[in-house]
């Protein structure tokens, strides 16, 4: 569990560095789940949501192993999952990560 929001900002902006080194250039980073509610247990890990139109070439699988690989190398328990600025305007998205995205997500 992240114990302050400074803790939290630090662990996303590292991710988000890991992410910028391996030629993913970030647009956006949304928060969601028990941290964005504030409702983390210990344990809890950090879900996010990365937007960035470099994911536009690689498969949902290629896109998560990337994402698992920024998350190992900054030793942090992140839950990512990768889409496109076109696949959010155009809602290209399953209705779970669409409600997601309306409902429970907060930029960070």
């Amino acid at each position: 569990m992240v114990e302050t929001t400074s803790q939290l900002k630090t662990i996303i902006r590292r991710f988000r560095t890991e992410l910028e080194k391996m030629g993913i250039h970030v647009d956006r980073v949304m928060l969601y789940g028990s941290q964005a509610s504030q409702t983390a247990q210990d344990g809890s890990d950090i879900d996010l949501i990365i937007i960035s139109p470099d994911f536009a070439p690689y498969s949902q699988r290629e896109r998560l192993e990337m994402l698992g690989v920024a998350a190992a190398r900054i030793l942090e328990s992140v839950q990512a999952n990768g889409f496109t600025p076109q696949e959010i305007e155009k809602r290209q998205l399953m209705p779970f990560w669409d409600q997601i995205l309306r409902e429970q997500a907060i930029a960070v």
